[in-house]
């Protein structure tokens, strides 16, 4: 949720062009906001806060920036933010950035260069927020290529967080429903692999891709021979699309990624995610291995695991990840307490003194380090029978 309230201000923006001249939007403008599914506020607090509850609802943040701790909490009500709040290091000692409720805005003239800009920020605040965050409404200022004013005269310190923040990529899936991607990403990876489209003089990015990609598949897949894009040049664009050159039945065959398996395309959607915790980011994964073989998920995590300079946050049901070469601090595993509440705790909670050689995979399915599903037992045949039974 952290990472589409930083994009409200966004939506506010599409909706105004579609509003005002309907008749003259951009496809690409369209296009972007059908594919990121843009939400504001109350659409994502219907979409988070907990069912039945009347209590607001509460979001701590805590985050580790160039070896500093900092806190960003966020809390609404039903319809809107009512108090948020950012902590980071302001010169030398941490410090509150700001501080917003519906009655008091606190905000530290600290984190802009010129009072000029800390007024015009000031003036934002009390226009937008509540329907936006505070952050929400820097960044859109500081992503305003017309006027790059406000982002030259925000502080180093905050400059930081407002990138992290940024590059805080979340790939959600809700339950059966369609899955949720948000990602913060560096001019040099695409969002989207498969499909898409880029302006011409982005073609030599477009020829990396592809041979990073061919890397990527070779190495994953023995009956990928190769990758490449399909590509049709309309004025000072490029649309591609993904192909894949395959051996089947004793000749290379040329398809459309988009007949790839499931589990292909997974992984083709994973990679953007991957690649930015390599970079330094942070991403979160719900459900990693969906559709991918144990070994495959086991291959990719320790990849990761030994090249990554961010941090990766994933929830995964293959137990075999215990029995990697991850570090025993970084398995933690879900458990629901009695009176309903999910739990989040480290492997390292229950038993401190973990021997090196301990087979923490046989230690959690015996129930040592709590969260594993109770054993069902269920009669199919009486299922069927209270369907098939007319006196009901």
């Amino acid at each position: 949720m952290l990472s589409e309230t930083l994009r409200t201000m966004d939506v506010r923006d599409i909706m105004q062009s579609i509003l005002s001249d309907p008749d003259n939007l951009k496809d690409e403008d369209f296009s972007r906001y059908l594919k990121m599914r843009y939400k504001d506020i109350e659409t994502l607090i219907q979409e988070n806060k907990m069912v039945g509850s009347e209590e607001p609802m509460y979001l701590e943040f805590g985050f580790q920036l160039h070896g500093k701790s900092g806190r960003y909490i966020l809390e609404t009500n039903d319809s809107q933010i009512i108090h948020e709040r950012l902590e980071y290091t302001l010169t030398r000692n941490r410090g509150a950035y700001f501080d917003i409720t519906p009655d008091k805005a606190t905000i530290s003239p600290k984190i802009f260069l010129e009072n000029t800009a800390y007024q015009e920020i000031k003036k934002a605040c009390s226009k937008y927020w509540g329907k936006h965050s505070l952050l929400a409404i820097l960044m859109h200022e500081s992503d305003d290529k017309a006027d790059m004013y406000i982002k030259e005269q925000i502080s180093d310190h905050f400059d930081s967080v407002l990138e992290f923040f940024s590059r805080t990529s979340c790939k959600v899936k809700f339950g059966s429903r369609q899955e949720r991607g948000i990602i913060g990403l560096p001019p040099e990876i695409f969002g989207h692999y498969d499909e898409g489209n880029i302006r011409l003089d982005k073609e030599n990015l477009l020829n990396r891709t592809e041979s990073m990609l061919n890397t990527f598949f070779q190495n994953t897949y023995t009956d990928i021979q190769k990758v490449y894009y399909k590509r049709v040049y309309k004025e000072n664009r490029i649309n591609y699309r993904l192909m894949v050159t395959k051996y089947i039945e004793g000749m290379e065959r040329d398809i459309e990624f988009s007949l790839e398996s499931t589990g292909t395309q997974s992984l083709l959607q994973l990679l953007p995610f991957m690649l930015v915790v390599v970079k330094g980011s942070v991403a979160i994964i719900d459900e990693f291995d969906t559709a991918l073989h144990d070994i495959l998920v086991e291959s990719l995590v320790s990849a990761l695991n030994k090249y990554s300079e961010g941090q990766l946050i994933l929830t995964t049901h293959n137990t075999l990840l215990m029995e990697s070469d991850i570090p025993k601090e970084s398995i933690y595993v879900i458990d629901e307490t009695e009176n309903g509440n999910k739990e989040i705790q480290c492997i390292t909670h229950y038993d401190s003194k973990i021997h090196k050689n301990t087979n923490l995979r046989n230690q959690y399915i015996h129930g040592n380090y709590h969260g594993i599903p109770v054993r069902a037992s269920i009669d199919f045949n009486s299922l069927l029978e209270t369907l098939e039974n007319d006196s009901n």
